[in-house]
């Protein structure tokens, strides 16, 4: 499998952006997106909002036939080595993760910062 980057998403995988919207997937601007291939075929995509001295995890999508194969917990990690090797002064990293994905993020080494009455979590990484 490879990984390419873009901040247009759409140009590179349009079908799966389709796909993750109908979901629930909400976008913001300015998300560097790390498209996932299997082959030539895009299968899944994560994000990265970078600010001066922090990042947000974001816009985590797997192909339903791709699911079930601990991608969610990959994808975290090859952030966080990616921030770690590209963007050194980025200390910390947060996420706001549904409760399906907590467990991923705190396998991956999160702390739980809040969680909130709709059930979304807000979690931290900290980057040495």
């Amino acid at each position: 499998m490879k990984i390419k980057t873009t901040y247009n998403i759409r140009l590179i995988c349009n079908d799966l952006v389709d796909q993750s919207k109908k979901e629930g997937l909400l976008f913001s601007k300015g998300i560097l997106f790390f498209v996932l291939y299997d082959q030539e075929t895009p299968i899944a995509f994560f994000g990265l909002k970078i600010n001066n001295k922090t990042a947000l995890i974001k816009c985590d999508y797997v192909s339903k036939d791709y699911r079930g194969n601990k991608l969610l917990y990959k994808m975290i990690k090859y952030r966080l080595e990616w921030l770690k090797k590209k963007a050194p002064s980025i200390k910390k990293v947060f996420a706001n993760t549904t409760e399906m994905a907590t467990s991923s993020h705190i396998k991956a080494g999160a702390k739980i910062l809040n969680q909130y009455k709709n059930k979304i979590t807000k979690v931290e990484y900290e980057i040495l």
